[in-house]
């Protein structure tokens, strides 16, 4: 049985549907809605008709997009990131004609990833080679829970204008823009801070100490302001003699740690510590204070309002109480790990491989 040949309307129906760009099943379903029941089928063979018309005005033309991921452009956009200041997503869409979604695209699939830049301690060559020559004894020293038996300590800076909850960015509203928000005022004086010596082992935490403004922190000051309290109140707490347990003191490079009254000071009260040719110099990325736990104090203390050097002290005090010793182990227990990578970075960073 012959099939039922379509009308001219539905067919100019069809074509002017299929010149709008319209898909096959769109226009049935279209169609449909007017009470106009074809197949698609139907559509197929009306723009197979249409497209045999050679001569014809009203030939559909089937454009293929050009294909954006092409070699050449994989290999132009890998030429772009693979350095040490590439240029912006964006900036390579715009240049290479594509997409920011392609440029993308082809980041992830050529196995790239975008990673924020760290700020580290400059390294000279002879503190590489030292790190390398003393990492590996270092971390024989911390490894298989070792470290527990370490009271880690070091000093370090608070200053007011750390406080606060200042963020360094704002927004602003394009229509009535507030500039004074873009500010942050600052006095062209020294801030005002102070420096603070403390200690945390698996045992728990040392007492804070605090030095004077103005006072400079020597072998002197150190031995008789901060190692005498801590042998004579911290240790005693935290490691007491009924658990007959051994003990070790860490302590950076810093002059007064290092000097040699303090190292006297050491060996006379059979002080077990690690000597400064055993420590790496200039490595606050192998030093728990350094790289955890004043960090975590500064970040706590910026998320309040402090308006004087007494009450941030009191702040201060305060976060240091708080702070779990859960928090304080997961921190030690990272510190031997950190030790090794040194040693497999052949005494090289490693803040920006954690």
């Amino acid at each position: 049985m012959p099939r039922k040949k379509i009308s001219d309307i539905v067919e100019g129906r069809i074509s002017q549907l299929l010149r709008q760009g319209y898909s096959q099943p769109q226009i049935v379903n279209i169609l449909k809605l007017d009470r106009i029941h074809v197949s698609q089928r139907t559509v197929s063979n009306v723009k197979r008709k249409i497209g045999r018309q050679r001569n014809s005005e009203s030939k559909i033309n089937i454009f293929r997009k050009k294909p954006s991921q092409t070699p050449y452009i994989i290999k132009k956009v890998i030429k772009k990131i693979d350095v040490e200041d590439p240029p912006t997503q964006r900036a390579i869409a715009k240049d290479l004609h594509i997409s920011q979604s392609t440029v993308s695209n082809i980041i992830k699939n050529s196995g790239f990833t975008l990673r924020k830049k760290q700020k580290v301690q400059k390294l000279t060559s002879s503190n590489i080679m030292e790190h390398r020559q003393r990492s590996f004894q270092l971390y024989l020293r911390l490894a298989c829970g070792r470290y527990k038996k370490f009271i880690t300590t070091d000093e370090a800076w608070f200053y007011l204008d750390g406080t606060g909850g200042r963020r360094k960015v704002c927004y602003i509203k394009k229509t009535d823009p507030d500039y004074d928000r873009m500010i942050i005022q600052q006095n062209t004086s020294r801030p005002k801070g102070f420096m603070v010596w403390g200690g945390v082992s698996s045992q728990g935490k040392t007492a804070l100490r605090f030095v004077a403004p103005g006072t400079k922190v020597n072998s002197n000051y150190y031995v008789n302001k901060v190692l005498k309290p801590f042998l004579a109140q911290d240790v005693p707490r935290l490691f007491p003699k009924r658990r007959k347990m051994k003990w070790f003191l860490h302590q950076d490079s810093a002059p007064s740690h290092t000097a040699e009254q303090t190292i006297r000071f050491l060996d006379q009260n059979k002080i077990h510590y690690i000597t400064p040719q055993e420590w790496m110099p200039d490595s606050p990325d192998a030093a728990p204070m350094n790289y955890s736990i004043w960090g975590y104090l500064k970040q706590q203390l910026n998320k309040i309002h402090i308006d004087s050097l007494d009450d941030l002290k009191k702040k201060l005090l305060s976060e240091w109480r708080k702070m779990s010793q859960t928090y304080i182990d997961k921190v030690l227990a990272s510190w031997p790990r950190r030790v090794l990578m040194i040693y497999k970075a052949r005494g090289s960073h490693i803040e920006h491989r954690l």
